[in-house]
């Protein structure tokens, strides 16, 4: 499969499953055994229409935008705020959902502050709306074969919004069991050469 095949599919597939659950969020399990999401559906939680995507999606479109400028973690940080702002990236031209974490991180980049210094790092910050958006880091990161590298890259890209480390390492096992399946590696082999890898460098 082509790469740029790989990253539509992708990308198409993170917006896709958002839209499917923007309604469902904040819902009970009980409530959504009841009512699975098996189709787009509109209003739920959010009151938005069918097929409607959330700002996983919109920040995870920022983040491409600002990496096909080049890394520069102040460009993607304006990307972010000119979502926030002017609701760039968003399906119906308004931010309709966006969490404590997020809102207070993309506040401390519009004033200008060191990027990879904006997201909580404490426990109460820790949550996976960095985890969401991580996705264009796998492409970014295709040709980077310094392990070493890929992880403090990914670690500041994570922080513009969640600096915890637990956040952090969701995003480097993410990526990193990522950018194995597009190598072509079978998930299950993947899976255990994406531990071990990782395993060394927290070794």
């Amino acid at each position: 499969m082509k790469l740029l095949e790989q990253i539509k599919g992708g990308i198409y597939g993170v917006a896709t499953g958002d839209a499917l659950g923007v309604p469902y969020e904040f819902i009970s399990k009980m409530a959504i055994r009841q009512n699975p999401a098996t189709d787009m559906t509109g209003n739920g939680t959010h009151r938005q229409p069918a097929g409607t995507w959330s700002d996983d999606s919109s920040l995870t479109f920022c983040l491409m935008e600002g990496l096909i400028k080049g890394y520069d973690l102040k460009v993607i940080g304006r990307e972010f705020v000119s979502w926030f702002d002017y609701s760039s990236w968003t399906p119906h031209g308004s931010v309709f959902d966006i969490g404590i974490t997020t809102r207070q991180a993309i506040y401390r980049l519009a004033k200008g502050e060191t990027p990879e210094l904006c997201g909580g790092m404490d426990e109460f910050s820790n949550g996976n709306g960095s985890l969401m958006r991580i996705l264009p880091m796998v492409y970014f990161l295709r040709d980077e074969n310094n392990i070493n590298e890929r992880y403090q890259m990914i670690k500041d890209i994570s922080s513009l919004t969640h600096a915890h480390i637990r956040s952090v390492i969701g995003c480097f096992i993410y990526v990193e069991y990522a950018l194995l399946l597009l190598k072509g590696m079978e998930k299950f082999e993947a899976y255990g050469q994406m531990k071990k890898e990782v395993n060394r460098v927290f070794e």
